[in-house]
């Protein structure tokens, strides 16, 4: 199903990697930056009342907000300051991954699946200036169950990412939450409607929410949607060729 401008900009991509680049110490690194944060805040945090837990689904929600914005407006935009994140995202990511081929090959194409791992650093970063706030407004349990959260949020997403990416799906097409969200995902990077449509990667809320979903379901519906096609909406647009087609619902056939 690969057309030729896919399959070229794919060996053109797979060239320029470092032959010093490997894949799963770039996970690794990944999750031993993320483990190691969440490590050292749990640390810190002594008996947290009622009222401090709830910080947890709080900031998961405003994560999953985050995550549809900076994906809608800054990574599908030509944003100045921004562009390194479009460039890579937008005229990188969406070139090499299609609704009609969007499995890596290998482990050096997580060099395209994963982020760099200073995004993660910038992200704690981030969170670091909330978590201040909340220190100085009301206690150190709920900074630091923020830090965890927040890490605990990018950890989750480079997963779901990464099971949306992977060729095999026996195993992963059974699993709630991640089925539903690798067909959404596959959906996405249809290039018809990925500057419009499923812009959440962990969970599909903010873009329920906010009518950018390619789903006509409501919230509980697009959450255990799996890869049911029956709710795709029938006024999406279609690319030109029609091949990259979300109607065809080719992970549900």
């Amino acid at each position: 199903m690969m057309g030729k401008r896919q399959a070229a900009f794919q060996a053109d991509y797979r060239e320029r990697i470092s032959p010093w680049y490997h894949g799963w110490a770039h996970v690794a690194l990944i999750y031993a930056l993320g483990g190691a944060t969440i490590w050292y805040a749990t640390g810190y945090i002594h008996a947290p009342s009622a009222a401090e837990w709830l910080v947890v689904p709080a900031v998961f929600l405003l994560c999953n907000l985050f995550e549809w914005w900076i994906h809608r407006f800054i990574m599908h935009r030509p944003v100045k300051g921004f562009m390194g994140i479009y460039k890579r995202h937008t005229l990188a990511h969406h070139q090499f991954f299609t609704d009609s081929d969007p499995f890596v090959a290998d482990a050096r194409d997580f060099r395209i699946t994963f982020f760099p791992p200073y995004a993660l650093v910038t992200f704690i970063a981030m969170s670091a200036v909330g978590a201040a706030l909340l220190f100085l407004l009301w206690s150190s349990n709920a900074a630091w169950l923020l830090i965890c959260t927040t890490a605990g949020v990018y950890l989750n997403y480079e997963f779901f990412h990464w099971c949306c990416h992977i060729r095999d799906d026996r195993i992963v097409r059974h699993v709630p939450f991640i089925n539903t969200i690798r067909r959404h995902h596959i959906a996405h990077h249809n290039q018809a409607i990925m500057m419009e449509r499923n812009m959440n990667l962990t969970y599909p809320i903010a873009y329920w929410l906010f009518g950018t979903s390619d789903l006509d379901r409501g919230l509980l519906g697009h959450v255990f949607n799996g890869y049911d096609a029956r709710f795709v909406k029938m006024d999406l647009r279609r690319t030109r060729a029609g091949t990259d087609d979300p109607f065809t619902a080719r992970l549900g056939a």
